[in-house]
């Protein structure tokens, strides 16, 4: 029986921040079977349904337009497709669309995030002109410093928020939790509450994931 490549983009907000990646994996399984689509399973003696997310949120944090990859083993409208797991998901998750995946997972090279807290905007554009930023990242090999300046590849910002584009993807990730916890530590500031919200995937060439 063929099977149709489906890609869904989802939003995970408010509560479902807390929900880490594999109980979201687990959430979507059982809406996937709530929603009786006919999505393909692996084959063996322990068949289960596949489906496979793009780029995982770290816990704690948002996301406007994630991504979910499963095949489908009939030709389903994809409104419909969307409406039946919606009408199976938790209100903090969303199917916004569903498509023919055209990007590889391993196009993914950057991703966008927007950061509400409290900042001072000029502190934060000095901060960003500065020559270094080093940061202490954990690694296989323990922790090692690393230089946020030349993987900033965007930064905007406004009033109480700020977005940043950073590296995102097998080569390497970057949680933009530790360029706002280096700014902190710059001005000798006290940790202050964020929201950071994942807004867009970007593939090498700068195209947008779809």
């Amino acid at each position: 029986m063929p099977c149709v490549n489906t890609r869904a983009f989802f939003s995970k907000t408010g509560r479902a921040k807390y929900i880490s990646a594999i109980d979201l994996n687990n959430c979507v399984l059982r809406a996937v079977r709530r929603s009786r689509l006919p999505v393909w399973k692996t084959e063996g003696f322990n068949p289960h349904t596949y489906v496979a997310f793009v780029l995982p949120l770290s816990l704690g944090h948002e996301g406007e337009r994630e991504a979910m990859d499963f095949r489908l083993l009939e030709d389903i409208p994809y409104d419909e497709v969307a409406d039946r797991l919606n009408d199976a998901l938790p209100p903090d998750i969303r199917v916004i669309s569903v498509s023919v995946p055209i990007h590889k997972n391993a196009d993914i090279a950057a991703a966008e995030y927007r950061i509400e807290t409290d900042i001072d905007k000029e502190r934060l554009a000095g901060f960003a002109a500065l020559n270094e930023i080093p940061v202490e990242k954990k690694t296989k090999k323990g922790i090692a410093i690393l230089d946020l300046k030349p993987l900033i590849y965007k930064l905007e910002i406004s009033e109480r928020s700020f977005s940043v584009r950073l590296p995102a993807g097998n080569e390497l990730t970057i949680n933009p939790a530790l360029l706002l916890d280096a700014y902190q530590k710059h001005y000798g500031l006290s940790p202050s509450p964020a929201r950071i919200v994942r807004t867009r995937i970007f593939c090498a060439d700068g195209e947008e994931f779809c």
